[in-house]
């Protein structure tokens, strides 16, 4: 009897970004996809984000291989804390490994790099996994048809279906709709935009788009867009040339990006527009255009630092128009929001993704999702990549398409496929979750963030107590506040909080208080009353116990 396919997905089912799927066959199992996300206002302190891969690491004898779609961070940004505990080939697309080389060299990590090209077939134990070139927002992407012994499965990866891309290479809808036609076990499609109806435009689109805004800025253009969107930064090359403007690339991510891209072929940066180190505040501001880092309002982004004028080479001055040529991810609206009123204060004009033709999305909306369903004609349906609400209602539509199956399932959910047997959900669940990384590339513990984010919302407290050798006090305690209340304002409290912990070693036998376990136990909870019955807060609350 055929072993059954299982379907583990690890992240980006559920949230996005973090995208990592693992499918296993018996002793072999590869990985689709090994991305990051960004963190967010609760997690302070954390750098990026990446999925917990205990699962990868304790089986780790059966993975053959990672196999990227594209080369966006959340779908790239985890390989150093993959390859660097379970080494394995990765495959991808040139730009998508040129842009991993760069990756792991930051992280000093050699790796065992191969280059695939749209309809290359990759033997990897018991799975035959074929590349189909896939239209998306960067150059190079992929997505997978997985030939198993229970079936083929096709992976999506992130797509749209332009049918006027800059570059001319299409979504290869032959190669979907062949296999298609021979049997789709399972398909597991992008949900990005299930919500979205019709069919999204092309790419061209913003070319007319930023074409007037160029036509009509008397002063600088600033343009910002995602550092990996090669196509999007060749349309404001070929318009800076246009419009006889010199082009400055501002951010590292986006320099070293254009860097890889230049060098493999994927962009021309003609020298009439290109100037080296200059810095801009040395030209005409009519003759400029700034491409720069910052889609989200990141707080260390370049375009971020500009509007607040802690940039050390530009400054946004009145008569600067502003080009955010970018989606809103969902989580960044606050501080997109934020980054625009800032600019305004200084005086710019901002163009963003509101407004018609700066900015088309890489995903395809419900038109396409249905084409891609009708054109591989599943048995089972999987979505990916979306909060829950996207993957619902991208089940619903393949329900509409009379798929058979749809499983809606989150990240360590484990799906079982056989020959003849629709796909189940199994009780089973694997290990999953975030694991937070700092700027030093080093685990943060769940509990420290918990521990920041409960500063941040509460504040703390720390009681000091000295007290002799019979648990006697010495002197009055000293209480120290932070986050909690205003210094003028909570001498009262202070000396009510100093009354009840002199009441407290008063009234309590001495034995008990000789442990400082204990008596450290009894103020976090005469404290912790407190705080919850006087203000309604819980703050941290530190006590500190000082035999002399």
């Amino acid at each position: 009897m055929t072993a059954a396919l299982r379907v583990i997905p690890l992240g980006g089912l559920g949230e996005i970004g973090m995208n990592l799927m693992v499918y296993e066959h018996g002793d072999t199992a590869v990985i689709v996809d090994c991305g990051m996300m960004f963190p967010d206002a609760s997690t302070l302190g954390v750098d990026v984000i990446v999925p917990d891969m205990t699962y990868i690491f304790e089986n780790a004898a059966k993975f053959r291989g990672v196999f990227l779609t594209h080369g966006h961070e959340d779908h790239i940004g985890a390989l150093p804390f993959l390859l660097e505990r379970v080494p394995m080939p990765v495959y991808g697309m040139p730009l998508t490994i040129g842009f991993v080389r760069d990756k792991l060299d930051e992280f000093e990590i050699d790796a065992d790099l191969r280059t695939l090209q749209p309809r290359d077939v990759v033997e990897a134990g018991d799975f035959r996994i074929e590349a189909i070139r896939v239209t998306h927002s960067i150059v190079d992407a992929l997505g997978y048809a997985i030939k198993t012994p229970a079936g083929t499965v096709i992976h999506t990866g992130d797509f749209k279906i332009d049918h006027t891309p800059i570059d001319g290479k299409a979504t290869d809808l032959a190669r979907f709709a062949h296999h298609g036609e021979e049997g789709v076990l399972l398909l597991v499609s992008d949900s990005t935009n299930a919500l979205v109806p019709g069919h999204g435009p092309s790419e061209k689109t913003v070319g007319s788009g930023l074409d007037r805004v160029f036509s009509n800025a008397k002063g600088r253009i600033l343009v910002t867009t995602f550092a990996s969107h090669i196509h999007r930064i060749q349309q404001v090359i070929d318009l800076a040339r246009k419009h006889k403007r010199k082009v400055f690339m501002v951010g590292r991510s986006l320099v070293d990006n254009v860097e890889t891209a230049e060098r493999l072929g994927y962009i021309r940066y003609p020298r009439d527009v290109r100037v080296g180190s200059a810095n801009p505040e040395e030209y005409e501001a009519r003759d400029v255009v700034i491409l720069t880092t910052g889609t989200q309002g990141e707080p260390r982004s370049a375009l971020a630092r500009m509007a607040i004028g802690e940039h050390k080479s530009v400054e946004i001055i009145r008569g600067d128009t502003i080009v955010i040529s970018a989606r809103t991810i969902p989580g960044n609206e606050r501080a997109i929001s934020h980054l625009i009123d800032n600019l305004y204060r200084r005086g710019a004009e901002v163009v963003s993704n509101e407004q018609p033709d700066t900015h088309v999305s890489g995903h395809a909306c419900q038109e396409e999702l249905r084409t891609m369903i009708r054109l591989t004609k599943p048995r089972n349906f999987i979505p990916m990549h979306g909060t829950l609400r996207h993957l619902i209602h991208h089940a619903r539509l393949a329900k509409e398409c009379a798929v058979p199956h749809g499983l809606v399932v989150t990240n360590g959910q484990v799906v079982e496929l056989g020959v003849e047997e629709e796909g189940r959900v199994l009780e089973e669940r694997v290990a999953n979750g975030k694991v937070f990384i700092d700027s030093e590339a080093e685990e943060v513990p769940d509990v420290v963030v918990r521990d920041r984010q409960h500063l941040a919302e509460d504040g703390f407290v720390i009681a000091v107590v000295a007290v002799d050798s019979n648990a006697k006090l010495i002197r009055d305690p000293e209480i120290i506040t932070r986050g909690l209340v205003h210094v003028d304002a909570s001498q009262d409290m202070l000396d009510e909080l100093r009354n009840q912990i002199v009441g407290m070693f008063n009234e309590s036998h001495p034995e008990e208080l000789r442990d400082s376990d204990l008596a450290q136990e009894k103020i976090r909870a005469l404290l912790k009353r407190y705080f919850r019955k006087t203000m309604g807060r819980r703050p941290m609350i530190l006590p500190v116990i000082w035999e002399m």
